[in-house]
């Protein structure tokens, strides 16, 4: 197979894998987090085959979504099935598991601009309007309450914690409001402004409705 074949086959794998997913990480997200990700490596480089295969393939591996040790492997197993020479396997698997948050636990860090690349294009679509709806429609699927003025957002938390129940709204502060800030690529920065921005303003207005004060 060549790449674009290649390209073609996992774009049909993915369409497959998240075909039941209800939280807001489906096929739809995965093609964001594609056309995020060559937008971005248009301006920062990088190794364009790792970034795409990377980024389409980025949440067959979260342990949230696909608990088990054996996830890795599996995606490990199936990059091998195309030939693919091992050490662009090993840079496409370290790149996939450099995009999670883990409430800023997560032991891979970025190491190679494919790395940064895909971590902000994953980043990048929890933000703005996407981000707000993605977050509810995993609250949702979670049965997490909406917002709770009693529970205030959590900081300094160990993955243990981050991973315990907390309102939706809670989640914009303790992840989506820090991802600006946390943006590698000069794409991505200037594009994660706009969303933030958006985000803010969102915040402003849900707590002003909260109150009864619009």
């Amino acid at each position: 197979m060549n790449q674009e074949e290649i390209i073609n086959s996992v774009v049909d794998y993915v369409r497959d894998f998240h075909a039941e997913d209800s939280t807001g990480h489906d096929f739809h997200h995965v093609m964001r987090v594609y056309r995020n990700a060559m937008r971005i490596q248009k301006q920062a480089g990088g190794d364009e085959f790792i970034i795409r295969v990377a980024s389409l393939l980025h949440d067959t591996i979260d342990e949230k979504l696909n608990g088990g040790e054996h996830v890795v492997e599996d995606t490990r197993h199936y990059l091998r099935s195309f030939s693919i020479e091992e050490a662009a396997v090993e840079r496409i698997l370290y790149a996939m598991q450099a995009v999670s948050f883990k409430g800023g636990n997560n032991a891979f860090e970025v190491k190679s601009i494919e790395d940064a690349v895909v971590q902000d294009a994953d980043r990048l679509d929890a933000l703005g309007a996407i981000g707000i709806a993605r977050t509810f429609i995993f609250g949702g699927a979670k049965n997490h309450e909406i917002h709770n003025p009693e529970a205030g957002a959590r900081e300094g938390m160990t993955l243990e914690e981050y991973r315990e129940e907390n309102t939706m709204i809670n989640h914009f502060h303790e992840k989506l409001l820090k991802l600006k800030d946390l943006m590698h690529t000069d794409a991505a920065k200037e594009l994660a402004e706009a969303r933030h921005r958006f985000m803010e303003d969102y915040l402003e207005q849900f707590h002003a409705e909260w109150q009864g004060e619009r």
